[in-house]
Protein backbone atom coordinates (compact mmCIF):
# COMPACT_ATOMS: atom_id res chain seq x y z
CA UNK A 1 0.00 0.00 0.00
CA UNK A 2 1.06 3.10 -0.87
CA UNK A 3 1.79 6.13 1.48
CA UNK A 4 0.15 9.39 0.34
CA UNK A 5 0.34 12.73 2.15
CA UNK A 6 -1.00 15.81 1.07
CA UNK A 7 0.95 19.24 0.96
CA UNK A 8 -0.69 20.44 4.71
CA UNK A 9 0.56 17.39 6.43
CA UNK A 10 4.34 17.54 4.48
CA UNK A 11 4.03 21.45 6.08
CA UNK A 12 3.26 20.58 9.61
CA UNK A 13 6.01 17.71 9.38
CA UNK A 14 8.53 19.89 8.90
CA UNK A 15 7.72 22.40 11.37
CA UNK A 16 7.75 19.55 13.86
CA UNK A 17 11.15 18.53 15.96
CA UNK A 18 12.76 15.24 14.50
CA UNK A 19 11.70 13.18 17.62
CA UNK A 20 8.02 14.65 17.05
CA UNK A 21 7.80 13.98 13.32
CA UNK A 22 9.59 10.29 13.81
CA UNK A 23 6.96 9.15 16.63
CA UNK A 24 3.76 10.28 14.34
CA UNK A 25 6.23 8.63 10.98
CA UNK A 26 6.23 5.51 13.07
CA UNK A 27 2.33 5.28 14.34
CA UNK A 28 1.40 5.77 10.34
CA UNK A 29 4.23 2.71 9.10
CA UNK A 30 2.45 0.90 12.31
CA UNK A 31 -1.15 1.81 10.26
CA UNK A 32 0.60 0.74 6.63
CA UNK A 33 2.37 -2.33 8.56
CA UNK A 34 -1.05 -3.38 10.06
CA UNK A 35 -2.89 -3.02 7.13
CA UNK A 36 -1.06 -4.84 4.66
CA UNK A 37 0.12 -7.83 7.16
CA UNK A 38 -3.85 -8.31 8.75
CA UNK A 39 -5.98 -6.63 6.39
CA UNK A 40 -7.31 -4.75 9.14
CA UNK A 41 -7.13 -1.25 10.36
CA UNK A 42 -6.34 -1.43 14.32
CA UNK A 43 -9.00 1.12 15.42
CA UNK A 44 -8.16 0.43 19.28
CA UNK A 45 -4.04 -0.20 19.37
CA UNK A 46 -3.88 3.24 17.32
CA UNK A 47 -6.44 5.07 18.51
CA UNK A 48 -8.07 5.51 15.27
CA UNK A 49 -12.12 6.39 14.95
CA UNK A 50 -13.98 7.20 12.39
CA UNK A 51 -14.99 10.85 11.57
CA UNK A 52 -18.90 11.55 10.80
CA UNK A 53 -21.19 14.09 9.01
CA UNK A 54 -19.21 15.93 5.86
CA UNK A 55 -16.45 13.86 7.06
CA UNK A 56 -17.52 10.18 6.56
CA UNK A 57 -15.17 8.33 4.59
CA UNK A 58 -12.32 9.70 6.68
CA UNK A 59 -10.80 8.24 10.33
CA UNK A 60 -8.55 10.28 12.38
CA UNK A 61 -5.99 8.67 14.38
CA UNK A 62 -4.72 10.45 17.67
CA UNK A 63 -0.41 10.96 18.78
CA UNK A 64 -0.41 12.72 21.55
CA UNK A 65 -1.46 15.98 20.99
CA UNK A 66 -1.68 15.68 17.33
CA UNK A 67 -4.72 14.31 14.92
CA UNK A 68 -3.77 12.76 11.57
CA UNK A 69 -6.99 12.60 9.54
CA UNK A 70 -6.68 10.39 6.76
CA UNK A 71 -9.19 7.89 4.28
CA UNK A 72 -8.19 4.47 2.57
CA UNK A 73 -8.29 3.70 -0.70
CA UNK A 74 -9.16 0.51 -1.34
CA UNK A 75 -8.97 0.35 -5.55
CA UNK A 76 -6.02 2.79 -5.42
CA UNK A 77 -4.14 0.72 -2.69
CA UNK A 78 -3.63 4.33 -1.23
CA UNK A 79 -3.57 5.59 2.69
CA UNK A 80 -4.12 8.97 1.59
CA UNK A 81 -3.38 11.62 4.67
CA UNK A 82 -4.92 14.22 4.48
CA UNK A 83 -3.72 16.40 7.17
CA UNK A 84 -2.07 16.64 10.26
CA UNK A 85 -2.44 19.09 13.05
CA UNK A 86 -2.83 19.50 16.86
CA UNK A 87 -6.46 18.71 18.47
CA UNK A 88 -7.49 22.51 18.37
CA UNK A 89 -6.70 22.91 14.95
CA UNK A 90 -7.27 20.12 13.07
CA UNK A 91 -10.90 19.87 13.42
CA UNK A 92 -10.86 23.91 12.69
CA UNK A 93 -9.18 23.41 9.41
CA UNK A 94 -11.30 20.21 8.23
CA UNK A 95 -14.48 22.98 8.33
CA UNK A 96 -12.30 25.64 6.37
CA UNK A 97 -11.67 23.09 4.42
CA UNK A 98 -15.38 21.62 3.70
CA UNK A 99 -16.50 25.29 3.11
CA UNK A 100 -14.32 25.64 0.56
CA UNK A 101 -15.46 22.67 -1.36
CA UNK A 102 -18.99 23.86 -1.20
CA UNK A 103 -18.09 27.28 -2.57
CA UNK A 104 -16.10 25.53 -5.47
CA UNK A 105 -19.03 23.20 -6.21
CA UNK A 106 -22.15 25.84 -5.71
Amino acid sequence: MELFLSKEAVKFLGKLSAKEAEKLREKLAALLEAIETEGIIPFNELDIKSLKGEWKGFLRMRVGKARIVFRIDAEADRLQVHDIDFRGNIYRSLRLFSKENDIDSG
